[in-house]
């Protein structure tokens, strides 16, 4: 029922993740689980490794498991570079081809979160008039803890227009100057305080859901 009413809708869905050579252990399960997802959708995978020939490696799983509808795209960031910059550069990218390309949502997923084939069509359904909906996952090193950041996430081309990525991390928030949180925890933070932004957290909706930690 649920995957009919999604796709009676014919949305537009880019899946777009940053990935990293250090996240092998997990890049070919996620890929093997993400070519189950029910819900018709494009990929893009925006690479931040310091080795260029990584992203060979993941045509390589791709292809292995029918994955068709993909683009990788590698970025060139200085190799001190802190873990932030590179995702905000890297999120930034699938945001802009999200605008670009006219798709209604952004599916955040990061490429060692494991969902099942109805995750999307689930969040789809959830998302109603909200700007992002965000599911919770499990923490990597803690399975009892949970996450509910960009880690399994649906935002709207409307949120996108808004907000971006670049430079939105660390002791930037002016109400709270000695307080530093990454990219994504600002990006939520910053959906809360437009005027009409409005997200929402779930959690056990979409099961099992599994965080790889090597």
């Amino acid at each position: 029922m649920q995957k009919t009413v999604a796709l009676s809708r014919g949305i537009k869905i880019l899946l777009g993740t940053p990935i990293h050579e250090c996240k092998d252990y997990a890049m070919e399960r996620w890929l093997k689980s993400v070519s189950k997802l029910d819900y018709p959708f494009n990929l893009l995978l925006v690479d931040n490794s310091d080795n260029p020939k990584y992203v060979d490696r993941v045509r390589k799983y791709c292809q292995k498991y029918g994955v068709v509808n993909y683009h990788i795209k590698h970025i060139n960031i200085a190799r001190d570079s802190p873990l932030d910059e590179r995702l905000a550069l890297s999120r930034e990218i699938i945001r802009q081809e999200v605008l670009q390309k006219n798709y209604d949502y952004w599916c955040s997923l990061e490429c060692d979160v494991i969902v099942p084939p109805d995750a999307l069509t689930k969040l789809i359904n959830l998302i109603d008039n909200y700007w992002m909906v965000s599911h919770s996952y499990p923490s990597r090193k803690n399975s009892d803890k949970t996450n509910a950041e960009l880690g399994l996430s649906l935002i709207s081309r409307k949120c996108l227009k808004k907000l971006g990525f670049l430079n939105e991390y660390g002791y930037i928030d002016p109400l709270v100057p000695n307080c530093w949180h990454g990219n994504d925890v600002w990006f939520i933070k910053r959906i809360g305080r437009e005027n009409q932004g409005k997200y929402i957290h779930i959690y056990g909706i979409i099961k099992p859901i599994y965080h790889l930690n090597l």
